[in-house]
């Protein structure tokens, strides 16, 4: 017999939160048949419809909001119950799901998460990589507490603490004849690869340049964007973490923009007066702590 448990529950406030089946799927590591599956079994136990699609956007039924009112609190005393076993009871809970953004993930998460699990060998950890845009939403869905970004996240819903800073520079291939320095107004002359919308990456850039590049192509990649930039003659705006290897091989090079240097902040997001696990909470003070690593 059908039960509406913790598991459904999580999925369908997943998917109203993210608007997108594909969404929930990704950023809860199932795929998105189950994601339909599970929903669709919701739906049939009630003998409800929870979500209608208006414009090619997901929206909750009246019924839906119903249950999202209550799965919300639901959810929010199973983790309430679970904390407060953990703590009083020195329960050991290892489970750690955080969010972080694909150069964050990429490149400077491994070393620190190295070190993180040779200091908590029971550890058991879920990292899901996407954009800023997508761990933003995932903190405040709840699918996880933690998430590392690399956009400047305006909004007083989260507590946000900044770990590093990172530069982001103009790259071209070392085949390019194009000088070691150009002006802003340079930069339509050329042809740009770029991050898709939503990147930290090319949000940032934007911001800074305050000028429309000619962007002929969109990858989701920052690595592929420094392997296509090598090999044709686009300029691409990416993280100094990430092009070092190419620049040290003299496989692509740094171009200078007058009076402009893009500096921008990595930071540790969490939902305002969200109470963490012992496991979040050690993560949390351990990025901190290590901020200028690696």
């Amino acid at each position: 017999m059908e039960v509406l448990d913790y598991h459904k529950l999580k999925i369908f406030k997943t998917v109203a939160d993210l608007k997108s089946f594909s969404k929930a799927a990704d950023i809860l590591f199932l795929s998105q048949p189950t994601i339909t599956l599970q929903i669709k079994k919701i739906e049939n136990y009630l003998g409800i419809t929870l979500f209608k699609r208006r414009k090619n956007q997901l929206e909750l039924t009246e019924e839906g909001r119903v249950l999202y009112e209550y799965a919300s609190k639901i959810l929010d005393d199973y983790n309430q119950m679970e904390n407060a076993i953990s703590s009083r009871f020195s329960v050991s809970k290892n489970f750690l799901t955080i969010g972080a953004s694909s150069t964050i993930g990429e490149y400077f998460l491994p070393e620190i998460l190295s070190k993180f699990y040779k200091d908590n060998p029971d550890l058991k950890l879920n990292l899901f990589i996407g954009n800023s845009k997508e761990v933003a939403e995932g903190v405040l869905s709840k699918v996880f507490n933690i998430g590392l970004v690399e956009d400047d996240i305006q909004s007083n819903k989260f507590d946000i603490k900044p770990f590093y800073e990172d530069e982001i520079i103009l790259i071209s291939s070392v085949k390019n004849d194009i000088p070691d320095e150009l002006s802003v107004e340079d930069l339509d002359k050329y042809k740009f690869i770029a991050r898709e919308t939503g990147s930290g990456t090319r949000n940032v850039v934007e911001k800074y340049i305050k000028t429309k590049l000619n962007t002929v192509m969109e990858v989701s990649s920052s690595k592929s964007i420094v392997n296509i930039v090598e090999n044709t003659d686009l300029l691409a705006f990416v993280s100094k973490l990430i092009s070092l290897d190419s620049l040290n091989k003299g496989l692509i090079k740094h171009i200078k923009i007058k009076n402009v240097q893009i500096i921008r902040n990595f930071s540790i997001i969490t939902q305002k007066n969200i109470r963490l696990s012992p496991i979040e909470n050690r993560f949390y003070v351990y990025i901190l702590k290590n901020k200028m690593a690696p």
